[in-house]
C-alpha cells in the first residue's frame, strides 16, 4: 500500500527541509519516511496529519480522500488538492476550486481568490442551507412522550432535508409522516432530530 507522505508535502509546495523543520525532525528522517525506509511513530504521524491538514488514513494510503471531517475547515494550503472539485463556504455556498489560478468559481460565474474566500469545507454542515428550528432538539424520552413532533433530517443533502422535514407521528419504534416516510428511534441523533415546533 503506497503511503502519501510525499504527496501531502507536495500539496503545500514544501521542500523536504522546510517540512522537516516544521515537523521537528531531520531532513534524512523525513526522506526515509517518504521513501518507505522507515515509518513515523504515532505522535509524528498525528503531527504530520495536523500540519498537512489531512487524515492519518490518507497519509497511510488507506483513504482516497484525505481531508478532515467535513465539519472541519479545509486548510488553505490543501485547497490545490481539491482542484476541479466543489467545496462549500457559509458566505458563498458551493464553489469549484481552480488551483491553477488560485481561485474559486462561484455559481454566478464570478471568481474569488483563495486569500479572500474565508473558511471552506468539504461539505456544508447539517441545516446549512435552511434555517434550523429555534430551540434545542428534544431528548429521545421526550420524543417517546409526544404524539406529534417536527423532524429535521441530519444530512448535508439540502434536497433530502427539504423533502423529509416536517411533522411526524410517533409510532412504537419509529416516527412516520403522512407520505409514509419513517425515521427509526434507534437512529435518533444520527439521522434525525425532533423539535416541538419548526419555529
Amino acid at each position: 500500500m503506497a503511503r502519501n507522505f510525499r504527496t501531502a508535502r507536495l500539496m503545500h509546495n514544501l521542500k523536504v527541509i522546510e517540512a522537516a523543520q516544521e515537523l521537528g525532525v531531520s531532513q534524512p528522517t523525513l526522506s526515509a519516511w517518504e521513501t518507505g525506509r522507515k515509518a513515523p511513530g504515532l505522535e509524528s504521524l498525528e503531527k504530520m496529519a495536523d500540519f498537512y491538514g489531512v487524515t492519518t488514513d490518507y497519509l497511510l494510503g488507506r483513504a482516497a480522500a484525505g481531508v478532515l471531517n467535513p465539519v472541519d475547515p479545509i486548510v488553505r494550503q490543501a485547497l490545490p488538492a481539491f482542484h476541479g472539485r466543489p467545496v462549500w463556504s457559509v458566505e458563498h455556498g458551493w464553489m469549484l476550486v481552480d488551483a491553477d489560478k488560485q481561485r474559486m468559481a462561484l455559481p454566478d460565474c464570478s471568481f474569488i481568490s483563495f486569500e479572500n474566500v474565508g473558511k471552506v469545507f468539504a461539505a456544508p454542515p447539517p441545516f446549512a442551507d435552511t434555517d434550523p428550528p429555534h430551540g434545542r432538539p428534544l431528548a429521545l424520552d421526550m420524543v417517546m412522550a409526544c404524539g406529534l413532533v417536527w423532524v429535521e433530517p441530519v444530512s448535508p443533502d439540502r434536497a433530502l432535508r427539504e423533502e423529509l422535514r416536517g411533522w411526524y407521528t410517533r409510532r412504537s419504534h419509529w416516527v412516520e409522516n403522512d407520505c409514509g416516510n419513517r425515521f427509526f428511534l434507534g437512529s435518533y441523533g444520527v439521522k434525525w432530530l425532533a423539535f416541538e415546533s419548526p419555529i
